[in-house]
């Protein structure tokens, strides 16, 4: 697994007693050789962003990874908007969609205990693919 986050000095710490964090994820699936996936995201109050290469990812995968990467990554207690280009992700995460999957079900019980555990606010909001900040690191 390959990680690339920025230098410290380019970075700040969010004021997590006013400011609402908003955070951009994305991932891609694997080429049909297995290799070649990953995910990203990027704060963009901090700048903070990180970019880690798992190959053998679905899509799908990947666009939960990136969102658990990220909520990994937050302070306790920290209320964060985040924007995803996956309609799969943003409708599981919500309830509008069933996961049938039994890993993508493993890794939204593992989101949603995440979340619990450090008593996050957390809000995921569909964009279009243009429009994710994180695509732009893949």
């Amino acid at each position: 697994m390959k990680k690339q986050s920025l230098p410290k000095n380019r970075t700040r710490k969010p004021d997590t007693n006013n400011e609402v964090l908003t955070i951009f994820i994305d991932g891609a699936g694997a080429r049909p050789d297995g290799a070649g996936s990953g995910f990203a995201w990027i704060c963009m109050n901090t700048n903070v962003r990180t970019i880690e290469r798992v190959d053998g990812l679905t899509n799908n995968q990947a666009e939960y990874r990136s969102f658990l990467s990220a909520i990994d990554a937050l302070p306790d207690r920290c209320s964060v908007r985040f924007f995803s280009d996956s309609l799969v992700l943003c409708c599981q995460f919500s309830g509008q969609y069933k996961v049938k999957d039994p890993e993508l079900s493993r890794l939204l019980a593992e989101v949603r205990s995440a979340i619990a555990r450090k008593r996050l606010q957390i809000s995921l909001q569909w964009v279009p693919r243009a429009q994710n900040e994180a695509g732009k690191l893949l």
